[in-house]
């Protein structure tokens, strides 16, 4: 019964609690609370630190796993680090990273179901870099109250996940290319500047020297 009643939660059924449709704020919290009741317990698993190089791509996969005895022994051999997490119905995971530098796109569907133990939700991450360094991706999980928008659980507070990007020798052979047809541009425009100096100091120096005599006519003719 307890399999059946969270089965209808989260597929959203209309007139189950999970759906909230037209339920009274009372009403709704209570309902929140007793399909919170309806979890299980779960668990994370990720890797807390990756690495790859500048310009590469690298796959990031998270397991979010019912917990059973088999599966939390299984979680427990296969991953480097797991996180304690209630689930059960519609779930949801983000990865973002700190910077415009790193991007991460997801492959396959946001939210996955659970609905018993030894049951999984997996997603998967592209994550592209384009400059070396250190970075912070901030790994987000949501249980959903059906197919609302509603949390019943969230990861608080997100997990870091630690990126280092190594740099290239290409990525070192672009960046010295481009620094030199920005100095090139400089070094034109400065060039330019110089080459209407002596012009713009001539047509100064003949403006001075006009305005000179012109006072010195004035002052002999008073």
């Amino acid at each position: 019964m307890l399999l059946l009643t969270l089965g209808l939660a989260a597929c959203g059924v209309p007139g189950e609690s999970g759906s909230g449709a037209g339920l009274s704020q009372a009403a709704l919290e209570a309902s929140i609370r007793n399909d919170r009741k309806h979890l299980f317990d779960g668990s994370l698993t990720y890797t807390p630190d990756v690495s790859m190089s500048v310009g590469g791509r690298l796959t990031y996969a998270v397991v979010l796993t019912a917990r059973g005895e088999k599966s939390a022994r299984r979680a427990a051999q296969a991953a480097l680090e797991t996180r304690v997490f209630r689930v059960g119905g519609w779930q949801g995971a983000g990865l973002s990273a700190d910077g415009p530098e790193v991007k991460t796109v997801l492959h396959g569907p946001q939210r996955q179901a659970i609905g018993a133990p030894g049951e999984n939700a997996q997603w998967q991450w592209s994550v592209s870099a384009d400059e070396p360094g250190d970075y912070d991706l901030a790994l987000t999980v949501i249980t959903y109250q059906g197919e609302t928008s509603r949390a019943l659980e969230t990861l608080s507070p997100p997990i870091k996940v630690h990126l280092k990007v190594y740099n290239t020798w290409s990525h070192r052979f672009t960046s010295m290319r481009n620094w030199l047809y920005t100095a090139a541009g400089i070094s034109g425009a400065l060039v330019g500047i110089f080459a209407l100096r002596a012009p713009l100091t001539e047509l100064v120096q003949g403006r001075r020297e006009a305005r000179k005599q012109r006072d010195e006519n004035r002052d002999g003719y008073m």
